[in-house]
């Protein structure tokens, strides 16, 4: 590992000790120690990341595999990812690298520069950090993406961040996925270690910013899959966010320290999926179902296929600058 930190953006010193501002834990971190999130570590003068540049991931990958099926389709994405996460969920699939912090696992260094060039010279246009927490990359993620109008920066993200490097983050990225781990205060203090309300405001904001959002609801058997619960959640995001916002309904398995809870059933996500589109919203995806259930995209207004989609093989149908060529209604999909 290259010795990277850099000084934190968002934090204060408090009697001697640095309050970090990243995320909704605020962390008060004492000089040699480190916050939760095992990047931020106080050294004598200032906070540093210490993730800054270790990169623990990398591969080229499907735009439909973040999930984002209205960004981009059929697109490829250089995916990034390093160590470590704010939020310590029981049913992590990524933990190996989310709960993991830097120096406990070979990362490699990348200066900005470096990841831009492999971006391009692979000719994508789309660059994706995720796979661990990334906006507690966030130095990272922003000096990557600044001032490179060719590259689209995407974030795969728990949500659990501060607004006000939130903003900065949505000054260079144009689309988002959010998880809404469950829908419920419960949920999040049990399973996630953390709080439900400051996600939901990230997911606000980032949809009155403009930027493209796409929201994911891996649905636990037995944990957050009650019908009141995604009816709730439905409705939340007809009325804080809008119709148009894609919602990914996406299939548990065991893993971590939950391997005693059972796969999801399909008829539990079609159940969900059927709820969503009782409450309104337009565009309703199960994910990580075998490749026969449905992953289509239809118009809203008259039912015409406009995406079809067999696994990660996507194909745009019947759609004319941004309208569906059948019935002319606009489309919230960006090509």
């Amino acid at each position: 590992m290259n010795t990277s930190a850099v000084e934190s953006r968002y934090y204060e010193v408090v009697n001697g000790r640095y309050r970090c501002l990243l995320c909704p834990n605020f962390c008060v971190i004492q000089k040699g120690s480190r916050g939760r999130c095992g990047t931020r570590r106080a050294g004598p003068d200032i906070l540093q990341a210490v993730n800054y540049g270790q990169v623990s991931s990398l591969n080229i990958d499907p735009m439909e595999k973040k999930p984002l099926y209205h960004y981009h389709p059929g697109e490829e994405v250089l995916s990034v990812g390093s160590l470590g996460c704010n939020l310590s969920c029981d049913h992590c699939q990524n933990h190996t690298i989310s709960q993991t912090k830097i120096g406990e696992r070979d990362t490699v260094f990348m200066e900005p520069e470096k990841l831009r060039d492999l971006c391009r010279s692979k000719g994508i246009r789309n660059l994706a950090f995720t796979y661990n927490e990334p906006t507690i990359w966030q130095e990272y993620v922003v000096d990557v993406l600044r001032g490179q109008d060719d590259l689209h920066g995407i974030l795969v993200t728990n949500g659990y961040v501060n607004l006000p490097p939130l903003q900065e983050l949505c000054e260079v990225i144009k689309g988002m996925n959010i998880d809404i781990k469950g829908f419920s205060y419960e949920f999040y203090r049990n399973t996630c270690h953390a709080a439900l309300a400051p996600v939901l405001e990230a997911a606000r904001f980032v949809y009155s910013r403009g930027i493209h959002l796409e929201l994911t609801y891996l649905v636990i058997p037995g944990r957050n899959d009650d019908p009141d619960e995604i009816t709730q959640f439905c409705e939340w995001v007809t009325t804080e966010l809008g119709l148009n916002v894609p919602v990914h309904f996406t299939r548990f398995h065991p893993d971590y320290l939950m391997m005693d809870v059972p796969d999801t059933p399909l008829e539990t996500l079609a159940a969900a999926r059927d709820i969503a589109y009782g409450e309104g919203l337009e565009y309703v995806y199960i994910g990580n179902a075998p490749v026969h259930v449905d992953s289509h995209t239809y118009c809203p207004s008259c039912g015409e296929m406009i995406v079809n989609r067999r696994g990660y093989e996507t194909k745009v149908l019947k759609m004319d600058d941004g309208h569906c060529q059948i019935c002319g209604k606009r489309l919230d999909i960006i090509l």
